[in-house]
């Protein structure tokens, strides 16, 4: 592999970190009201009660930082060769041009249908973590630890217990990592060409320019990938925090909280889901732009 087939990687790496590290509590509080069917206030009261504080909020931060950061690698060095592949296959430059939105929508679902598989067991196990303490989790007299939940899983249920959630979960990432990663693309080139962006371009105080650009368009693919699947991930959090096999699969969740709840808990969470995007993906795609530059940059300089 030629360096540059590594840069996407390594950048989607460094990306996924800064999104962990800036909206981890905003995570913890979505996750926690799609486990217990409550409102962001009720949430956010139990969070801080149960779990000592803010510190609360960034429960189980550390394994979802390494985590994402490794998801985040895989899914935009996937979607990065994939889609030079697929450049490759257009016989000519305008060819390429008119498919170049297309390849990116097929290039991100590849990369979603890949990066499940790796995902599934480490959002399991960050789902378990951050929703322990609802569940009074605090088992055989001591607090949880990231080898004891891996341990009692593989013991309760094998290694398809690592994968409990996984269709809810390929119907959330598939087609939507397409999506987000047209979005985003799309949004650049809209951006680029207003008139706002041309003029502060050519400003000698536009350097902040392409960073408000990445930030918006980054925000935006986020909010607009997530608002069509919001169903899917409840019910993916809920198979995942569910230890004692209530749920037996995506329709009779469904069933279950709508006989409980109603309609609206198959939506519970959204509006700190949608908030959460916000800033994880403009920090995720900051992340990315500014690694991806500096990595090819030395691969020049090499």
């Amino acid at each position: 592999m030629k360096w540059e087939n590594y840069c996407d990687f390594v950048a989607g790496c460094f990306g996924g970190a800064c999104g962990v590290l800036v909206a981890h509590p905003l995570d913890t509080i979505k996750v926690w009201q799609q486990a217990s069917n409550s409102s962001v206030l009720t949430a956010v009261q139990q969070i801080y009660a149960r779990n000592n504080g803010i510190n609360g909020f960034y429960r189980g931060m550390f394994f979802p930082f390494i985590s994402t950061g490794a998801i985040n690698s895989l899914l935009f060095g996937i979607y990065g060769n994939h889609l030079r592949q697929l450049r490759k296959v257009c016989h000519s430059d305008y060819q390429r041009e008119q498919l170049e939105y297309k390849n990116m929508f097929w290039a991100g679902s590849v990369a979603g249908f890949v990066q499940s598989f790796i995902a599934c067991p480490m959002e399991l196990i960050k789902v378990r973590f951050q929703t322990h303490c609802y569940y009074n989790d605090y088992l055989y007299g001591q607090r949880r630890t990231l080898f004891g939940t891996v341990k009692r899983i593989l013991k309760n249920d094998g290694i398809s217990g690592l994968y409990r959630g996984l269709l809810p979960m390929m119907c959330r990432d598939v087609l939507p990592y397409g999506i987000y990663m047209l979005a985003y693309r799309q949004s650049v080139d809209y951006l680029d060409n207003t008139e706002f962006v041309r003029r502060r371009r050519n400003h000698p105080d536009g350097s902040n320019v392409s960073l408000l650009v990445t930030t918006m368009a980054g925000a935006w693919a986020g909010v607009i990938s997530w608002v069509c699947v919001i169903p899917f991930d409840v019910v993916k959090t809920l198979m995942q925090a569910d230890e004692n096999h209530k749920f037996r699969g995506i329709i009779h969740c469904v069933q279950v909280n709508y006989r409980a709840y109603g309609w609206r808990s198959i939506f519970r969470g959204s509006w700190m889901l949608v908030a959460r995007a916000i800033p994880f993906n403009a920090a995720t795609f900051l992340g990315y732009e500014y690694a991806l530059e500096c990595c090819h940059q030395y691969d020049t300089y090499v």
